[in-house]
C-alpha cells in the first residue's frame, strides 16, 4: 500500500504543524496544512488527498461544516474529525456529515495513525 496523502486543517497552527511532522516522520505524505475549513476545502480541490484530518471548531466554517461541503464534492476523500469535544450531539452532527472517523483530541499517536491508514485502504478500496 502506497502511503496516506493527507491534509491537516487546524486553526491551532502549533498542534496543525506538530501534526503534520508526525505524519511525515512515518512516511506519509503530507499535501498541505490549513488553518480554516474554506481553505482545506480548497486545498482538497487542489492536491486530492486520500484523508483530511480536521478539527471541529474553528473560527468560521467548523470542520462538520467543511466535512459536509468535502463528501459532497469529493466523496473519494476520508474526513477524519479531531476534536476536544466528546458531547454526542457534536459527534452526532458529524456522523451525519459521512465522516469517516471521529477521534478525541489526546488520542495516542497509534490510534491516530491506525485511523488514518484504515481510511485510507477503504477509500482506496484496498480493505480485505
Amino acid at each position: 500500500m502506497a502511503p496516506p496523502r493527507l491534509v491537516v486543517v487546524d486553526d491551532d497552527t502549533a498542534l496543525a504543524e506538530e501534526l503534520a511532522g508526525l505524519f511525515a516522520d512515518v512516511g506519509y505524505e503530507v499535501a498541505g496544512v490549513a488553518q480554516t475549513a474554506e481553505q482545506g476545502i480548497q486545498l482538497v480541490s487542489d492536491s486530492r488527498p486520500d484523508v483530511v484530518v480536521m478539527d471541529v471548531r474553528m473560527e468560521g466554517m467548523s470542520g462538520t461544516e467543511a466535512a459536509e461541503v468535502l463528501h459532497r464534492q469529493h466523496p473519494e476523500v476520508g474526513v477524519i474529525l479531531l476534536s476536544a469535544y466528546t458531547d454526542e450531539s457534536i459527534v452526532r452532527a458529524a456522523m451525519d456529515a459521512q465522516v469517516a472517523a471521529y477521534l478525541v483530541k489526546g488520542c495516542s499517536a497509534a490510534e491516530l495513525l491506525s485511523t488514518i491508514e484504515n481510511v485510507a485502504m477503504a477509500r482506496r478500496g484496498e480493505l480485505p
